[in-house]
């Protein structure tokens, strides 16, 4: 019995730490989320690179994905991270599809839907 206890306790902690979670804006460092120079990938396709620093480092925290969707002239992004002792799969940039070249406000959109805005984006 105690060994079928401790093989569950084992599988829940680690399907726990490999869970991706949505983080509010608040969980990164103050000017942490920064947007390189974008890149056009056909008609109406950018990529942006994009990468975010945490309030608190650890070794076992990752970065696992970037939603980013368009809203008239704003762009909103939302990271979610992992711990745990796998990589996440964020390639280092977001790419947003459908859209027209011009300025856009980048804005990180926390879980509850608070938008914080990060700074301009071109899309040439």
């Amino acid at each position: 019995m105690k060994n079928i206890l401790k093989t569950t306790l084992i599988l829940v902690v680690l399907a726990l730490t490999g869970c991706s979670e949505k983080k509010s804006r608040d969980f990164f460092a103050k000017g942490g989320i920064t947007a390189g120079a974008a890149a056009a990938l056909g008609s109406g396709s950018y990529k942006i690179p994009m990468e975010f620093e945490t309030e608190i480092v650890h070794s076992g925290q990752w970065i696992d994905a970037v939603d980013a969707t368009v809203a008239g002239s704003d762009i909103l992004i939302t990271a979610s991270f992992i711990s745990g002792n796998r990589k996440g799969s964020y390639p280092g940039y977001v790419k947003i599809d459908g859209v027209s070249p011009g300025t856009y406000t980048l804005k990180y959109r926390d879980p509850d839907g608070t938008l914080h805005a990060i700074g301009p984006v071109v899309l040439p």
